[in-house]
């Protein structure tokens, strides 16, 4: 008898395309978190700044996308049954990021005020992706005892 709630074991590419352009969606915060670490806005024009950094954003983005699909075909054939490591990587990234909406949000001339309310929703809106993705995808339950 096969189980219908049988969960499904992804392959290295996908687990792969999932990280990569989660990676590239965050890069940009994640820059401007270390640019407000070692305080680059006051060296560099902000506005500049992203404008470069969007547009480096975007050829990684294809070169990786390229890069990936050449590699497709060996990626395919590898499988794991959990990535877990490569779970704990999306998280590590999914914070930064968060970081660096904030910081993009001061950048851009945001009220302080407000910071905390919009830090709340993409806290709120990250989490839920992650334990979606890592349920679904990673093979990982929070919820599971060992």
């Amino acid at each position: 008898m096969i189980k219908k709630n049988k969960p499904r074991i992804y392959t290295s590419y996908e687990i792969s395309a999932i990280l990569f352009f989660a990676t590239m969606v965050l890069f940009t915060p994640l820059i401007l978190v270390f640019t407000y670490v070692f305080d680059i806005e006051h060296i560099l024009n902000i506005n500049t700044f992203l404008l470069w950094l969007v547009i480096s954003n975007f050829i990684l983005t294809i070169l990786g996308a390229v890069y990936l699909i050449l590699r497709k075909d060996k990626l395919l054939r590898t499988v794991k049954a959990n990535y877990l490591y490569e779970f704990y990587y999306l998280v590590l990234i999914a914070v930064f990021g968060i970081l660096g909406f904030v910081v993009f949000y001061d950048y851009m001339g945001g009220d302080r005020r407000y910071i905390a309310n919009i830090l709340i929703l993409v806290v709120v809106l990250v989490v839920y992706v992650l334990l979606y993705l890592g349920r679904k995808f990673f093979n990982f339950d929070y919820m599971k005892r060992k």
